[in-house]
């Protein structure tokens, strides 16, 4: 028997390597050790390590060339069920225990199930319309968490089928060469810096995005010229509807891809950018990673006469990038030469070789330098099976790997310009992507059945550190009914990043906010402005996302794994800990059958009524068509601003705020307010502050200290106005500030709430006592 406490050796068919106090990586291998494979150090990317807790009592077995990882106290945290097998020539079959009603999470952005107990996963990226969402998807990652306490994590890109089989108590690996390589990470409680934190620690954690990326985003489809752009924004603007980005669709450039405008839609671009500016509007370009040298005309017809994807006008036109095509192959800058996707075929470039990303790169330097903000990097999944790499990888070793390298060279190509915070929007992802945000969960249509899926995608995603991810309101296409317009955009609105989609109003006139009757339009209305009034507390989640690794949105097992009933709760999200969203997710549902998490005694409040219900127990919730269900933790702090902003300005502080108060505040609850200059990677040298606001008191006292902020940064306020909202409580009979009464502080009702206005120096602490007669 071998066995290795906290050390790196060579054991007979396996190596061991101790990656953190938790996290083992295990290498099994027949005859020599073999090498590390060209993009592990791309991928493993080690972070944080500290507060991971004293688990170097994890101890790993071999015998009879059967692996055990053990706890101190000999608990087995995972076991093989028998040792590696060659299946194929050129694969290798993993098995592992699995207990009895044992519960798998994970593997990327699967549409079709959270947890999994039974079935066969299969990791290959493909392009998945709606249509094919049950049984494939755009991002698959070799990563997955048990409901027993650990993660495994396949140090491995081919192609791989994960078959689990209760019956046998068994999960089966098939996959090809190299030879097995697993990160086995322990952590029983999720959320407690274990699993989720320390696979992230590993393979990174989500930066943080640019402030205004929390706006509303819109996308035209297909696009549509200048002046209707313009338009699109002056119409939110004349009803009072929040916009931060634009991002234009393919045929905003010449070429596929030369970069150049195409100037029968965009005939004055730098007027088009100054306009948007203007109007406090940041915009983003579409890309795809091919250099088009054939044009596909008939395929091209037909896939408009039945998508209409293309411009009215434009049918016809060469969207060729021939010298870009020629300068790229001659310099070996690209994995494929003659890959095809719906506007044409040509080269794909090859992300893994440093001079063809930066030559890529270069094409968009005087893009940004013109006011571009971002791009949406597209189209990742195609790269055929005899495509190459400069890293020395296959095309099957590379094809999941590819939108991880695509996405990684642009966010770096960017990050190079300067200090701004960089911004990509992927669809095609692997491990260590979340480094590089944000992704957009495919291409959906407006259905109830879209909701579910972008639901249980996003939580899945979550599970793997990638904060920042949208499901688009209303899906890609599809024409929207009043009912699926609303409950859309109930939920979409609210996901991590929020973009909606358009269509010229000749194609489809039912996806603008304005769209339907008049409550369609206020509905949209109501959950943009809730959404801009809660950027402290999504901007306060990213800043933990970047900390932890947790995700802003995030399954209720997640924060109640304790609950046995939260272990398959998919249809209720929590954002952050402590408020839960429960969309309505069926046609024609106008009550929603909501699980409350907690133990007697824990409780829950309607965001919208007041209404307190007493956790552990079920609820049947009234949701009319133009209410989310929406529900918030006893004893919370929640940030919000005062009113929602039009845009999401450079300079916007979160001066003045509001805090709403949840009771109840036995023990004590705390709450931050974090706070940088929303622009600049600043922040990641110190350059950003904290201000901690505490509750605690029964009936009879509420006592509130927002103590000095901690940090330092340009621009911030030196005195932030604070209104402190109370819910579920009376007009307070006295109010002290600071031990004093009288005149530091205001009467005020906010939403038919009494509340106590104060002002809070930066730099001192401020205490209000909020009393209530005996």
């Amino acid at each position: 028997m071998n066995r290795q406490r906290g050390s790196s050796s060579d054991l007979a068919e396996a190596r061991v390597q101790w990656l953190a106090p938790n996290a083992v990586r295990i290498t099994r291998f027949a005859g020599s050790p073999p090498p590390d494979r060209p993009w592990l150090r791309h991928v493993l990317h080690p972070s944080d390590l500290t507060g991971l807790g004293d688990l170097s009592g994890l101890a790993v077995e071999v015998r009879e060339g059967i692996v055990h990882v053990q706890t101190r106290d000999g608990e087995t945290v995972v076991a093989e069920a028998r040792a590696p097998r060659r299946s194929r020539d050129d694969h290798v079959h993993l098995a592992l225990r699995l207990a009895p009603d044992e519960g798998l999470y994970g593997w990327g952005e699967w549409f079709n199930a959270f947890r999994r107990e039974r079935g066969t996963v299969t990791l290959r990226a493909n392009e998945s319309p709606s249509f094919l969402q049950g049984r494939q998807t755009y991002s698959t990652l070799p990563f997955f968490l048990s409901s027993r306490g650990y993660g495994l994590f396949l140090l491995n890109s081919y192609q791989s089928d994960w078959r689990i089989k209760p019956e046998q108590g068994v999960l089966e690996i098939d996959v090809a060469d190299p030879p097995a390589d697993t990160v086995v990470i322990y952590g029983p409680a999720w959320r407690d810096t274990r699993s989720v934190t320390t696979y992230t620690a590993l393979t990174g954690r989500p930066p943080l995005v640019p402030r205004w990326a929390f706006g509303l985003w819109v996308t035209g489809y297909p696009q549509e010229d200048q002046a209707h752009v313009l338009a699109l924004v002056d119409e939110h603007r004349r009803r009072a509807l929040p916009l931060d980005a634009v991002i234009l669709d393919y045929h905003w450039e010449e070429g596929f891809h030369n970069f150049r405008w195409r100037r029968s839609l965009f005939p004055r671009p730098d007027q088009l950018v100054a306009d948007l500016k203007a109007r406090g509007i940041r915009l983003g370009l579409i890309f795809t990673p091919f250099v088009n040298n054939r044009q596909t005309r008939l395929k091209k017809a037909a896939l408009n006469l039945i998508f209409h994807n293309v411009p009215h006008g434009l049918e016809q036109d060469d969207e060729r990038a021939l010298p870009e095509y020629d300068e790229a192959r001659a310099r070996g800058y690209l994995a494929h030469d003659h890959a095809s996707w719906w506007f044409g075929e040509g080269g794909m470039l090859d992300f893994t070789h440093p001079e063809a990303a930066r030559w890529w790169n270069d094409h968009l330097r005087p893009l940004y330098d013109q006011g571009v903000a971002f791009f949406k990097n597209d189209d990742g999944e195609y790269l055929p099976d005899d495509a190459r790499s400069h890293l020395g990888m296959d095309a099957r070793e590379y094809h999941n790997l590819y939108g991880f390298f695509y996405g990684k060279a642009i966010y770096e190509g960017m990050a190079a310009l300067d200090d701004r915070r960089p911004l990509i929007y992927a669809r095609s992802v692997w491990a260590g992507s979340q480094r590089y945000p944000a992704i957009f969960l495919g291409d959906q249509n407006p259905t109830f059945e879209c909701i579910r899926r972008t639901m249980r995608a996003g939580l899945n995603m979550g599970l793997a550190g990638f904060a920042y991810w949208t499901a688009d309101v209303f899906g890609l296409d599809g024409k929207t009914t009043l009912e699926t317009h609303m409950r859309y955009a109930q939920w979409a609105l609210m996901a991590p990043i929020a973009r909606y989609f358009i269509r010229p109003a000749d194609v489809d006139d039912t996806r603008f906010p304005w769209s339907h009757e008049p409550q369609a339009e206020a509905n949209f209305f109501k959950y943009t402005e809730l959404r801009y009034r809660l950027l402290p507390t999504y901007y306060a989640l990213a800043w933990e996302a970047y900390r932890t690794g947790l995700p802003i949105m995030r399954p209720l097992l997640l924060e109640f794994q304790s609950d046995a009933r939260m272990a398959d709760v998919w249809d209720q999200v929590m954002l952050g800990d402590r408020l839960m969203l429960a969309p309505v997710i069926e046609q024609g549902a106008t009550t929603r059958r909501i699980v409350l998490p907690g133990a007697p005694g824990c409780v829950w409040h309607d965001f919208w009524t007041g209404d307190t219900h007493e956790g552990g127990r079920e609820i049947e919730y009234a949701a009319p068509l133009d209410r989310l269900p929406l529900l918030v933790r006893g004893g919370t702090l929640l940030p919000m601003l005062t009113s929602a902003p039009q845009h999401i300005a450079d300079d916007l502080r979160f001066d003045p705020i509001q805090v709403h108060l949840w009771p109840p505040f036995e023990p004590p609850v705390e709450r931050l307010v974090y706070d940088d200059d929303g622009t600049t990677r600043a922040y990641e040298r110190g350059a950003f502050s904290v201000t901690r606001i505490t509750a605690e008191g029964d009936s009879r006292q509420v006592v509130v200290r927002i103590k000095p902020a901690q940090g330092e940064w340009p621009g911030q306020v030196e005195r932030r106005q604070v209104e402190l909202v109370l819910h579920r409580l009376p007009e307070p009979s006295e109010v002290r500030v600071n031990g004093l009464a009288g005149m530091s502080w205001t009467r005020k009702a906010v939403e038919g709430c009494p509340a106590v206005a104060v002002s809070c120096a930066r730099r001192e602490p401020t205490l209000v006592e909020m009393l209530w007669p005996a």
